[in-house]
């Protein structure tokens, strides 16, 4: 065997091994950063639909009942809404996954929030009792609170 020979048999593994490290490199800068953003997109919409579905399970409207809406024309009037069900956070919880934001206030109230595609919904808990939730739409900012009595309904 001569020196040349051996000396290129080095050379391929170095360039096998270099080719195999230059891909492993391309995966983790190129293909995860696009598939981490699909798989959250994906998240996204399937939060989307665990909130919509939610907010129609647990709310309720009202027909026999109509209240003036200020800020949608005069006279403008609308059904009121109230919750169907004062539920406990593990069952919210187990309807919609873990919240994307939660706070609590000087009460010692839990706010929990879950963001989809196109809407964010917050629920308010009291001693782990569901008693107020608020949905609103992310493009425009407009929205409905709805509680346990359809006077305390308030659409913004």
């Amino acid at each position: 065997m001569h020196i040349s020979e051996c000396g290129r048999g080095r050379w391929r593994v170095v360039l096998i091994q270099l080719a195999v490290v230059a891909g492993l490199v391309a995966f983790y800068k190129l293909y995860l950063p696009h598939w981490e953003r699909l798989e959250a997109t994906r998240q996204a919409a399937d939060r989307e639909r665990k909130i919509e579905a939610f907010f129609r399970k647990v709310v309720v409207e009202d027909t026999a009942h109509e209240i003036g809406v200020p800020g949608e024309g005069a006279g403008a009037k609308r059904h009121p809404q109230r919750l169907r069900a004062t539920l406990t956070l593990a069952e919210v919880e187990a309807a919609l996954g873990a919240p994307d934001v939660a706070s609590t206030d000087f009460r010692s109230d839990q706010h929990l929030t879950w963001i989809g595609t196109t809407h964010k919904m917050e629920g308010s808990f009291n001693v782990g009792r569901l008693y107020g939730l608020a949905r609103e739409d992310r493009s425009t900012g407009h929205g409905v609170m709805v509680f346990e009595s359809i006077w305390a309904w308030h659409p913004y």
